[in-house]
C-alpha cells in the first residue's frame, strides 16, 4: 500500500518558514534555514554539470566524510580532494565556507529519503 506524499515542496517550505519569521522569536534561524533552501535549490538543475568522481566526493561529503576520510576510501590524495571540492563549488557556484557541506549534506538526505520511501 502506498502511502500519500506529505511532503512540502519547496514553495510550500518557503511559505511556512517565512510566515513563522513574523512571529517566531527564532526569527534569525528561520531566516537561515530559508536562506539554505534558497541557495540549495538554486543549484538544484546544475549537478549534471558534475564529472562521476565529483559525484561520488560530493554524496560522501554530503555523509559527512572529512577530506581526509574521502581520500582514504578513493584513494587519492587529499589535495586531489581539495581539488575536487574547489571545482564542484565552482561548477554550482557555492561561495561561502561550510555551504558546499551544507547543500551537500541536505541533497544527500533528501536523496536517501526517496530511496526509502520508494522501498514501501
Amino acid at each position: 500500500m502506498k502511502h500519500a506524499d506529505t511532503r512540502l515542496s519547496s514553495k510550500e517550505t518557503l511559505h511556512v518558514l517565512k510566515s513563522l519569521t513574523k512571529v517566531s522569536a527564532e526569527s534569525k534561524l528561520l531566516e537561515k534555514a530559508i536562506y539554505l533552501i534558497l541557495l540549495t535549490k538554486k543549484h538544484e538543475i546544475q549537478f549534471d554539470t558534475l564529472s562521476l568522481r565529483e559525484n561520488q566526493i560530493f554524496q560522501l561529503i554530503g555523509s559527512d566524510f572529512k577530506s581526509k576520510e574521502i581520500a582514504s576510501l578513493l584513494n587519492i590524495s587529499e589535495s586531489t580532494v581539495a581539488t575536487h571540492r574547489k571545482n564542484i563549488s565552482k561548477k554550482l557556484g557555492i561561495t561561502g565556507k561550510g555551504n558546499l557541506k551544507n547543500i551537500a549534506y541536505k541533497l544527500t538526505q533528501e536523496k536517501q529519503y526517496e530511496k526509502a520511501k520508494n522501498k514501501l
